[in-house]
């Protein structure tokens, strides 16, 4: 009885740990045996923590040259929205095009100049951010059915449309939390620092039961 005990919690611990679970101990096992409520982190976590474009809604032009000239604009961005709109549309880095007069607003978005090439002479004021830099900018901005960060694009003074971009939620999350409530956890939690209605879409695709 003396060795059983110990070797038992000792095997279980590194049954956990080749499975990449860390348990910090013995006690640490008697509590997960009676878990009933596990709380997640959803960026990075449930989700990859890198955000992709999952539709563009173009008033003006076409999706392709809506992307083309946001792309630009966050060219200088370190955002990971930057970055996600630089990865939609990869040409931006090697097309030619000039960009000046870049003017980065903290908590609206960023304004340039872009001088498309082949023909430099023409040139567009491009803006790219939230509803506070139309606002800012007095241009009327439409709403978007879908749900996710919503990056707003006026050109010229003028609203061209809209970019939806969200984080990608892992392709083993759902099945992991279908798992655990086997198991008998009976409450799933969501907490993260993110917009209500993100948080929302993430859950109920997830079928959490809180966020």
């Amino acid at each position: 009885l003396v060795i059983s005990v110990p070797l038992s919690f000792f095997g279980g611990i590194g049954g956990a740990s080749r499975k990449g679970i860390l348990i910090k101990g013995a006690n640490y096992m008697d509590v997960l045996a009676k878990v009933d409520t596990v709380v997640f982190d959803k960026t990075g976590t449930l989700t990859h923590g890198r955000f992709a474009v999952e539709a563009v809604h173009p008033e003006r032009y076409d999706e392709r040259h809506l992307l083309h000239l946001a792309a630009h604009v966050e060219h200088f961005s370190t955002h990971p929205i930057g970055a996600a709109l630089r990865a939609a549309f990869p040409e931006e880095s090697t097309d030619g095009c000039q960009v000046t007069d870049v003017k980065e607003i903290a908590g609206h978005g960023i304004t340039a100049t872009i001088s498309l090439e082949p023909d430099a002479s023409s040139s567009h004021s491009v803006a790219v951010g939230n509803t506070k830099m139309m606002e800012s900018l007095s241009i009327k901005w439409h709403e978007c059915e879908l749900k996710g960060t919503i990056i707003h694009v006026a050109i010229d003074n003028e609203y061209a449309g809209h970019i939806v971009i969200n984080d990608q939620i892992k392709e083993d999350s759902t099945i992991a939390i279908s798992n655990l409530k086997s198991l008998g956890v009976n409450r799933t939690i969501m907490l993260t620092g993110d917009r209500e209605e993100v948080a929302k879409n993430v859950a109920e695709k997830l079928h959490l039961d809180e966020y």
